[in-house]
């Protein structure tokens, strides 16, 4: 299996919502409007306008989605390192993986906390070389530098992704790091939709697929969570 098919909010496309009858845009309301009841009843609807009467108020409403268009065009922000003010080093080899402080800070109160500590930092050390005038004082900066240690650069690319766009491709290789990274920054959306994987993969009998994956991260708590049901699963189809 490569993709989960949740019905959780991860969405490609919302259809158009529409308010009762819809035909396109805000209308301007009428500058005579009748007081009865009846027309009051009527207001929230669009009624041809008689030749015999006043004109009646018309509402005319519609609410349109489009989220698709959207979730494309934030993803391709976090591989524009131009278009971001956060850079995370991710691994070892210290992989650069782009972010939007606006977007991560909002969506995230664990990483919007985590910015603001080290721009804190930031700004007491400018201030320390300001006063020692030995040393060279930093250019100020809005932007922030974040070394992440305990993921794999792939797995915590799509992390940011989905930050940024609401979606992303869950798979056998990375649930597992989405997983713990879903848990560690409350993104509770992703997390659900990971167990919904999982799920599914004890279901179609694809669950040792997850093995590797759960085992890279069994420094975290939720892999740890993760491999205790993968292995519980696996002993009970061996009992079968």
């Amino acid at each position: 299996m490569d993709r989960c098919e949740s019905t959780l909010a991860l969405v490609d496309f919302e259809q158009v919502e529409q308010d009762g009858y819809s035909s396109g845009y805000e209308s301007t309301p009428s500058d005579s409007e009748s007081s009865t009841s009846t027309q009051k009843l009527q207001s929230n609807r669009l009624i041809p306008i008689s030749y015999n009467r006043d004109p009646v108020k018309i509402k005319e409403k519609m609410i349109y989605r489009n989220t698709q268009i959207l979730t494309e065009q934030l993803k391709v922000i976090s591989s524009i390192p131009e278009l971001c003010d956060v850079t995370f080093e991710v691994g070892s080899d210290k992989v650069k993986v782009h972010g939007v402080k606006a977007i991560l800070g909002t969506r995230s109160r664990v990483l919007y906390n985590l910015i603001l500590k080290k721009q804190k930092e930031a700004e007491f050390q400018r201030k320390a070389d300001k006063k020692d005038k030995k040393k060279k004082t930093s250019v100020k900066s809005d932007k922030v530098t974040i070394v992440v240690k305990k993921y794999e650069p792939e797995d915590f690319k799509k992390i940011i992704q989905f930050i940024h766009s609401g979606s992303v491709d869950i798979n056998s290789s990375c649930v597992a790091g989405l997983l713990c990274g879903a848990s560690q920054f409350g993104l509770d959306d992703l997390e659900r939709a990971c167990w919904d994987f999982v799920n599914h993969s004890v279901k179609s009998g694809t669950i040792s697929k997850i093995i590797p994956s759960a085992k890279r991260y069994s420094h975290h708590k939720t892999a740890q969570r993760l491999l205790g049901k993968i292995f519980s699963n696996t002993q009970q189809h061996v009992e079968l």
